[in-house]
């Protein structure tokens, strides 16, 4: 069975990262959403197109980032000033691909954590994850 994977934020980055999915598993369950329905309107007929952050985030047991700000990211996971993740993640892997400064990056793994969820940022050291979810890992990590 294919894996499910959402795309959250489909600018340039996350337009690439569903290319190559596609590329690498034309039978993906693949889901994308963005704030701007149309960057995602090409994917129509190969990827369900989500209607909103949440609905993506229920679609997936991976879910990859392509948001260009740290605000994007908290709006997405219902991260909020107390720091705690809300969004229904618990037992779902989150990749960044453009993932904030070091210090702010360990506050949103813990905050994921804690949330149930586990956190890693592409490009990935080997090893950080196996089987299905490393193959999907290294097509996000192929170059163009």
């Amino acid at each position: 069975m294919s894996p499910r994977v959402s795309i959250v934020g489909m600018g340039r980055i996350g337009t690439r990262a569903a290319q190559r999915l596609l590329a690498a598993d034309p039978d993906i369950a693949l889901t994308l959403y963005d704030i701007e329905a149309d960057r995602c309107e090409d994917f129509r007929g190969n990827a369900t197109l989500a209607t909103s952050a949440r609905e993506a985030l229920a679609e997936s047991d991976t879910i990859v980032l392509a948001l260009p700000r740290e605000r994007e990211i908290d709006r997405t996971l219902e991260r909020f000033s107390d720091g705690q993740v809300t969004a229904p993640i618990a037992g779902k892997l989150i990749i960044d691909l453009d993932p904030p400064p070091a210090d702010r990056m360990r506050q949103l793994d813990r905050a994921i954590a804690c949330a149930g969820g586990r956190y890693a940022c592409a490009p990935l050291q080997a090893g950080a994850v196996a089987g299905v979810e490393a193959r999907l890992l290294d097509a996000l990590n192929r170059p163009a």
